[in-house]
């Protein structure tokens, strides 16, 4: 199959795993991406992509740790700096030569060199994986320091064990170790003076470009992509650690001092959104390259009649529990009992960095980079073999920190996110709004948000209660109108455009629900037309043939006429009709909703939320206001509106903030909210509203 076929292909997967991960965030997405993986190479033969363990470094691994370093907290980091070393040299060398002896115990057909190799393959963890595990667990400051620490660092330890080991296997098995300690050194501070030099000529040359006014903006975002891939490769050449090369260069890009000016803020926003989203895509590809390798390595080893299925899956299993034992015993060493205030406390914490230690892409483009021959030239049989360990290790370590984490840790931190005071400050907003007066379109817009911070914060049981309670309202509204309408006491117009406004009430509209209410409406028009059509033919008819001539009208009823206008009886009356039924309705729905709060059926938080909204929504039709909202919205050109309302509630939340109401963290992350909605608002106006906000501005007398 053709490269752009399987580009496309791998995409699309990326869309479909993190789509549905959205619907169901049960699903673990790293487990389900794997999986994905896993279907496109079996489902689709021609889908290949052969892992080159140097392309994947320099292409995946540098620019996602180069990123992460430069997001990460360095002050907190540099805090734990003894056991971020420990973890990341000393537990790795241990991890080395435990899997190594048991491996080689187990298995004596494989050198005892490949052993430690797989034992440096399996020794680092994969920052990768560890961040997609953060957003799904509570993990403390202090355990998640750590972790991010190892993970940015304890890439070159390994990567340094595993190429001794590889060259004491095509010499044979020798190895010395006072020349491993020498290499690492070297290579560590080769790798750190690299990426620190690259750095400094980076920012040397991108400030003359700012001192000769060259702004731009796509100059400098290809420079700021050239910097971890150009780190890897110099490092790389120059014999030293391309991954810590790219991890002091982000380090280092991290403390530097950041202007306030208008195309720094402009660059800085931008660089944000790309890396943000080349990093949802590298990640995503991590795990679906594994996926795409995985049933390659079991075909071939699968197929190996010296190894039962059932050995295969032992010692992937054993390797994995020694890993987990290995690192929950040196965790408790290295970090000496500072991981919490009481006994069960250190020992959850040393769980939860154990479980954490997961192995991922990087051990298993490593492992490709085994050699096929070894020695004096002999075939390297076992190498499959080790490509399969090393697969088993990675989905088992995966999963299980997937399904003990969780347990271990508590709730996902996901939802920690102060939504409560932000519906507070929106609410707030909609005050001041219409104190002072502004548009109903900019009071509908803020109701609009805050009814979408509700939805989010639903679980999915409630959400599906939820649906299930306006099925129930839009039911009872539709019965009760189908019954006026039989009876009369309603016209064709009125039942027809009331269904369409339960429907709009409700979101039915989008899936259908409303189809029964659609159809008898449509059957309606159909059999009110033909009757109209019957009827006016008749008064035509029966006007021409009692027609009179027509006399004119005095000045002074021309002038009665002019002065007030009169309004067709059928358009009084059709107004009359809807705003009647539509406060019957309400009333129905309202006495409803209190005999489900009665009953305890559903949850009281949704009878409310319900309640509330429709109640809103009457006082709305009473006042007027909602036909208002309604046109408004139909408006284009809404925008000077809009960033009125952001003035506001970035005022609000500064006031907010000063009454301790909110943390400035909280503060910081709603201004940033702001700012987004701002910034796509500026980004579709033109500069008269630009010049309206600044006059706006001056006017609060900022």
């Amino acid at each position: 199959m053709h490269i752009t076929t399987t580009v496309i292909a791998i995409l699309l997967a990326i869309v479909l795993s993190n789509v549905i991960n959205s619907i169901f965030p049960r699903m673990p997405l790293p487990l389900l991406q794997i999986a994905f993986g896993c279907a496109l190479s079996l489902l689709l033969p021609g889908v290949e992509l052969t892992l080159e363990p140097e392309i994947f470094m320099v292409m995946v691994i540098a620019p996602l740790l180069f990123h992460d370093a430069e997001d990460a907290d360095l002050v907190s980091l540099w805090k734990e700096k003894k056991t971020v070393f420990l973890m990341a040299f000393i537990l790795v060398f241990l991890t080395v030569f435990a899997i190594g002896g048991i491996v080689y115990r187990l298995v004596p057909a494989i050198p005892m060199a490949a052993c430690f190799a797989l034992g440096a393959v399996l020794g680092p963890t994969d920052l990768v994986a560890v961040s997609s595990l953060a957003s799904r667990i509570r993990i403390g400051d202090r355990v998640m320091h750590i972790l991010l620490g190892e993970g940015l660092v304890n890439d070159a330890s390994g990567l340094i064990a595993f190429h001794f080991a590889v060259a004491a296997l095509s010499r044979g098995g020798v190895f010395s170790p006072a020349e491993a300690v020498t290499r690492l050194v070297l290579v560590s501070v080769g790798g750190f003076l690299v990426g620190f030099v690259i750095i400094s000529i980076k920012r040397y040359f991108t400030d003359r470009l700012t001192s000769l006014l060259v702004h731009n903006t796509a100059a400098h975002m290809l420079i700021e992509l050239l910097i971890p891939f150009l780190c890897y490769v110099a490092a790389e050449a120059c014999g030293v650690s391309g991954v810590l090369a790219a991890v002091t260069a982000g380090s280092r890009q991290a403390l530097e001092f950041k202007r306030s000016e208008p195309f720094e803020a402009e660059f800085g926003n931008a660089k944000h959104t790309l890396w943000e989203m080349l990093s949802f895509t590298l990640n995503s590809f991590v795990f679906l390259l594994l996926g795409l390798q995985f049933p390659d390595i079991v075909r071939h080893i699968w197929a190996d009649p010296r190894y039962t299925h059932a050995f295969l899956i032992l010692i992937s299993a054993l390797v994995t529990l020694i890993l987990f034992a290995v690192r929950f015993l040196g965790v408790l060493a290295f970090t000496g009992g500072g991981i919490g205030e009481g006994a069960r406390e250190r020992v959850k914490n040393a769980l939860l960095l154990t479980l954490a230690g997961v192995k991922g892409a990087v051990s298993l483009a490593t492992a490709f980079a085994l050699p096929l021959l070894y020695g004096g030239g002999a075939i390297f049989l076992e190498r499959p073999l080790l490509l399969f360990i090393t697969a088993g290790v990675i989905v088992l370590s995966l999963g299980s920190a997937l399904a003990l984490l969780p347990a271990i840790a508590g709730a996902p931190v996901g939802g920690e996110r102060a939504d409560g005071p932000e519906i507070l400050i929106l609410r707030e907003v909609i005050a001041q709004l219409r104190r002072e007066g502004t548009s109903d379109f900019l009071v509908e817009s803020y109701n609009r948000r805050i009814a979408g911070l509700l939805r989010e914060r639903y679980e999915k049981s409630e959400k599906r209660a939820l649906r299930e309670l306006r099925r129930l309202l839009y039911d009872a509204e539709s019965v009760e109108v189908r019954r006026l309408r039989q009876a009369g006491e309603i016209g064709a117009h009125t039942y027809r455009d009331y269904c369409e406004l339960l429907a709009t009430i409700y979101h039915m509209s989008a899936r259908g629900l409303a189809q029964s209410a659609v159809l008898h409406v449509k059957r309606i028009e159909r059999a009110v037309w033909r009757l109209r059509i019957v009827r006016r033919l008749r008064a035509l008819r029966e006007r021409w043939a009692s027609r009179t001539p027509r006399t004119p009208r005095s000045e002074g009823e021309r002038q009665t006429v002019g002065e007030r206008p009169t309004v067709p009886p059928s358009v009084r009356q059709y107004r009359r009709e809807m705003s009647g039924l539509f406060e019957r309705n309400t009333k129905l729905v309202l006495r409803m909703l209190a005999e489900l709060r009665e009953a305890g059926r559903y949850p009281e938080k949704l009878l409310a939320a319900l309640t509330d909204e429709r109640a809103d929504l009457a006082r709305q039709v009473e006042t007027g206001t909602f036909r208002r909202a309604v046109q408004a919205r139909l408006h284009q050109n809404q925008d000077d509106e809009l960033l009125k309302g952001y003035y506001i509630e970035r005022r609000v939340i500064h006031q907010f903030q000063e009454q301790k109401k909110i943390t400035l963290e909280q503060a910081n992350a709603l201004r940033v909210d702001v700012n987004k909605l701002e910034s796509f608002t500026l980004a579709h106006n033109n500069n008269e509203v630009v010049r309206k906000m600044l006059s706006l501005t001056a006017s609060h007398g900022e």
